[in-house]
């Protein structure tokens, strides 16, 4: 059985291959963005499951990324995890947070990861 896809938006290709391997090696497809723009794009071609993404990225980063998700009809269901070693409170006022948008703070541990994923996707099973 194939697990959801996982849109993971990261603009360091170290990190990002890192995270990939814990969401690959936990059974999830993922597919990558290095930026806004690329995502968005991707995004419009298949709907992933859940979009993680880096905050602190050149061009506006998951900030201009998650305002512009949410302003589409198309887009704003699809429950986002920003990751950030910025501040959370600096964060958490610079993206309108709602019920689809979760934090998890830079650094962090693989299996906290793992579970926040599985939560986010758990409750997007839900009826």
């Amino acid at each position: 059985m194939v697990g959801p896809t996982i849109l993971l938006v990261e603009d360091d290709e170290s990190a990002r291959e890192l995270i990939a391997h814990s969401l690959k090696a936990a059974g999830y497809q993922c597919s990558f963005a290095g930026d806004t723009s690329q995502a968005l794009e991707l995004v419009g071609q298949a709907r992933p499951a859940l979009i993680v993404t880096d905050f602190m990225m050149p061009a506006g980063g998951g900030s201009t990324l998650h305002m512009r998700l949410r302003l589409s009809a198309a887009t704003r269901d699809i429950p986002v995890l920003i990751l950030s070693a910025a501040d959370r409170n600096f964060v958490l006022q610079s993206v309108q947070m709602d019920a689809r948008t979760y934090f998890l703070a830079k650094p962090y541990r693989k299996d906290e990861l793992l579970a926040l994923v599985g939560e986010i996707l758990k409750q997007g099973a839900q009826p």
